[in-house]
């Protein structure tokens, strides 16, 4: 017999060691979906957000705790009046505000629980007050599994497909040169041949990150930001998330993975990856982008990550994650699994519903003016 209980912020800010606990013991995301992750973002952004905590924990007869529901919720009110509650996976603000992008966020469920505790969670959700959920970047067997505990239109809930995403995982179990060799020749030569083009010019160095010798990493990597794009990679909030997380990595097992790119002893390449759990994260990069006309030193400095997973003992994979290019997915070019995300919206608000229905059924510049007008 499971039962599933509210835990407060209090209870959240003091969970750590149970939380890891139980997600050791699921295939929920051991980065994205662990307390470090979570609770940086939730401490950083939920007062900024207006948001309330909605976390529901399962537990079992013992009391141990087998499931987490991670959930946030926000009243609005749109320009037509329309009071909408939302209801957030945690870690996500859907058309709300930009934060640090949380990918495969689910449910967590100790292996073993997994339906008992999606029932259970699906019971627990009908309880509360939301008139839409909002499921970002979730795997695409999420819709599947809610479906399948009652989530559905027989039910009376309405499902919008609102975004569908990709990203690709580098197996690195194999040896660097195999998966070298399996790159397309134009893909090869930006992520490793270059190497001796610009070691005859110059002196090119692979480093990991020092914060003595090198000082503050973000400042580095804000500074080529500005540089390429005239903004900073993350603003104010975001530093302080990647701070917090940055401090607490360890609790989930996790250590920093930062490098960088000098030639002729100038940066001109910073790459800011996580390791947690035998799976290397790309979050994010900056260089110069007019470094020299026949290099790409995003390319360059992937493959220099890249080959240090491979020679990495515990490390399995390298996950460059979801997003595209700059002017195109060149993540499709690297040899490794597709990883598929999907964003949608479950409505059960009548009025939503209807409102939903009138904006789909318009022609889409209609449409468009239609969801400024009523703020949906």
């Amino acid at each position: 017999m499971l039962t599933v209980k509210p835990v407060s912020e209090a209870g959240f800010a003091n969970m750590a060691e149970e939380w890891q606990q139980c997600l050791e013991a699921s295939d929920a995301n051991p980065l994205f979906m662990s307390w470090p992750w979570l609770y940086s973002w939730w401490e950083t952004w939920s007062q900024v957000l207006g948001m309330e905590l909605v976390l529901l924990g399962v537990f079992d007869e013992g009391e141990e705790l087998v499931g987490i529901g991670p959930f946030c919720r926000r009243i609005l009110v749109t320009p037509a009046r329309v009071r909408v509650a939302r209801l957030y996976m945690l870690g996500n603000a859907w058309r709300l505000a930009p934060t640090v992008r949380t990918e495969y966020c689910g449910i967590i469920a100790q292996r073993g629980y997994e339906e008992k505790v999606r029932t259970e969670l699906v019971s627990a959700l009908e309880h509360l007050k939301w008139d839409e959920l909002i499921c970002t970047d979730v795997s695409v067997d999420q819709l599947e599994n809610l479906e399948a505990g009652g989530v559905n239109e027989q039910t009376g809930y309405r499902t919008i497909r609102r975004a569908d995403d990709r990203g690709v995982r580098i197996d690195t179990s194999v040896r660097f040169y195999d998966w070298l060799e399996g790159l397309g020749k134009n893909t090869r030569l930006k992520v490793y041949n270059r190497r001796a083009y610009i070691r005859k010019q110059g002196k090119l160095v692979f480093l990991d990150h020092d914060q003595g010798r090198d000082g503050d990493f973000f400042e580095r990597l804000n500074g080529f930001h500005m540089n390429r794009w005239g903004k900073p990679a993350f603003d104010r909030e975001a530093l302080r998330f990647h701070r917090l997380l940055l401090q607490r990595l360890h609790l989930c097992e996790g250590e920093p993975a930062m490098s960088l790119i000098f030639y002729n002893q100038r940066c001109v390449s910073v790459l800011y990856d996580l390791v947690v759990r035998g799976c290397r994260y790309n979050l994010q990069a900056g260089y110069e982008e007019d470094f020299d006309t026949k290099v790409s030193l995003g390319y360059l400095h992937l493959g220099f990550a890249i080959e240090a997973t491979f020679n990495h003992e515990t490390t399995s994979a390298y996950d460059l994650l979801a997003g595209n290019g700059k002017k195109h997915f060149y993540k499709s070019h690297f040899h490794g699994e597709p990883v598929h995300f999907s964003t949608f919206q479950v409505v059960r608000s009548p009025l939503l519903k209807a409102l939903y229905r009138i904006q789909a059924s318009s022609p889409p510049f209609i449409a468009r003016a239609f969801a400024r007008r009523m703020g949906l």
